[in-house]
């Protein structure tokens, strides 16, 4: 009896070490902004404050701006996140500070291929593929392939006006979902889907169930609270998204390289792959026709036709090639779609603006046979209501980067290693910003409103050097689906369209129930 009761008190007080060990893992991060003296909600342990994020990120996040500020720290599980919700802040941790922020917040999952994507790459490396990726982007890039736009377009065009014609209502998530996979599939991994006509098409299908994997799976899970058990994920090659998955973009993306190294140079398709196969060629012309641009912020990543680097001329090996492509997709569908979607609500809830609109494609389009990127550009209201949903409805309602040393902004001392999160959604809805921010006005983007609001003020693709590199696709592959839509249609709103319309709560603004609306043929 005694040695069974030695080997009771054993175990006790094994449980004790044990819980008082798991506590303290459980709690020790979650005095962090305490200690610093950044106010913010109370933790849970383990868990941080991701039961009221749960609640819907962009809801609570204007929450806590109202209660604590424009600086304040929460925790997603045991990570310290310092949230910045003040445009000059951003300005300054985003460019003038960027050598202190010079990364995107990363991950300890190696998920393959992801782990060569642009987004997770850091330092030097993360430099030199993005200056060998930038040319790709450039404006004359974007002129080859307008092309490949307006093919998906036509579909969409088809679709519609089936719709039209049969009094059904639209679900646009779908529809422009369809044109988004179209026009990304074709120009980032050469394949003609045409999945708008084609729903069971294996591309079409894989995307569907890559997007279903879902935000909360298990392998997320895993990572933002154990992360220390991630080691064993990427031992046994565990991703986000299921191997399937990943096994049939990889043949893809392998068997379409194959192919294109063994086309005459004459044949070549003009798309995003084929330029990063060419790296080295694009990026000779790139500085040969002087094309190196500055950003909004004068940043110049190209000088003097040289690298910083001899690594800059090494272009893209296969692995690179299907992260960036599969990057690109990822990136691009969602939002893409998402916010062509909350246009068109836009347009069917404010008639006013969508009448303002197709008069102003109309007045363009009668000096074009075709919708092109000169035309686009001349479309100075379309530019504007663009912007305004993208501030309404920014798809992603965050961005982050992780801090490289120490260092003090604004009389805030943010320590080497913290992740600094500025929330989009809060921004572009603070009535201090803008006035009435629920209310749809694209004239705040008339030159004179922009001129009057600090030029950080409107974020939804990110800011600085390490801002969205595909921005001019997204918005040139959206402008021109819609100037197509509004030559030949318009919106209504139907008895299943909710107005105001929910939104996503997970970090991303794509409605669960997505938009229904009905579509008109213009007179």
């Amino acid at each position: 009896m005694e040695f069974f009761g030695f080997e009771i008190s054993a175990w006790i007080l094994l449980s004790v070490i044990a819980f008082v060990l798991f506590y303290l893992y459980a709690t020790w991060p979650l005095s962090t902004f305490r200690n610093m003296g950044i106010p913010g909600p109370a933790p849970w342990p383990l868990v941080g404050n991701f039961i009221e994020l749960g609640t819907g990120f962009q809801a609570k996040e204007m929450e806590w701006y109202k209660k604590y500020g424009k600086v304040f720290g929460i925790y997603e599980g045991r990570q310290p996140v310092l949230e910045v919700v003040d445009p000059e802040m951003c300005k300054q941790i985003c460019v003038k500070h960027f050598t202190s922020f010079y990364n995107r917040r990363r991950l300890p999952l190696e998920s393959k291929p992801f782990n060569h994507g642009l987004t997770v790459l850091v330092d030097q490396r993360w430099k030199d593929k993005r200056n060998t990726l930038t040319p790709a982007f450039s404006g004359s890039k974007m002129r080859i392939m307008t092309p490949i736009v307006n093919s998906a377009a036509t579909t969409m065009l088809r679709v519609l006006d089936k719709h039209c014609k049969e009094g059904k209502t639209v679900q646009c998530k779908e529809v422009f979902g369809g044109y988004v996979v179209d026009s990304i599939g074709s120009a980032g991994f050469g394949v003609d889907v045409n999945s708008q006509e084609q729903p069971d098409h294996p591309f079409v299908k894989h995307v569907k169930e890559a997007f279903g994997s879902g935000l909360f799976s298990p392998v997320f899970l895993i990572v933002f609270f154990v992360p220390f058990l991630t080691p064993i994920l990427n031992w046994l090659n565990i991703g986000f998204f299921p191997k399937r998955i990943m096994d049939y973009f990889v043949n893809l993306t392998e068997t379409t390289i194959e192919i294109r190294k063994q086309q005459d140079p004459s044949e070549k398709r003009i798309d995003f792959l084929q330029q990063m196969l060419d790296a080295h060629e694009v990026y000779d012309q790139y500085i040969k026709e002087n094309e190196a641009e500055e950003d909004e912020n004068g940043v110049r990543l190209v000088r003097d036709g040289k690298s910083d680097t001899d690594d800059f001329h090494k272009g893209f090996t296969n692995d690179e090639v299907l992260a960036q492509s599969l990057l690109f997709f990822l990136a691009g569908y969602e939002t893409t779609s998402t916010m062509m979607s909350f246009l068109a609500y836009s347009m069917a809830t404010n008639p006013d603006v969508q009448d303002k609109l197709c008069a102003e494609i109309d007045d363009v389009m009668a000096n074009y046979d075709e919708v092109t990127y000169e035309a686009v550009s001349k479309m100075s209201y379309l530019d504007m209501v663009v912007c305004e949903t993208l501030r309404m409805f920014p798809p992603a309602i965050r961005f982050d980067r992780e801090c490289n040393e120490d260092v003090t902004i604004a009389g805030v001392h943010i320590p080497k290693g913290m992740f600094v999160a500025v929330p989009i959604y809060v921004i572009h809805h603070d009535p201090k910003v803008y006035p009435e921010p629920e209310k749809f006005d694209p004239e705040r983007f008339s030159k004179e409103e922009k001129e009057k609001r600090h030029p950080y003020a409107w974020l939804p693709f990110g800011a600085g050097p390490r801002n969205c590199i595909g921005m001019r696709f997204a918005l040139l592959e959206a402008k021109i689906g819609l100037v197509r839509i509004f030559q030949n249609f318009t919106f209504e709103p139907c008895a299943e369209t909710e107005i105001p319309p929910k939104l996503g709560k997970t970090g991303f603004l794509s409605p669960p129930n997505g938009v229904k609306l009905s579509v008109k043929p213009r007179t």
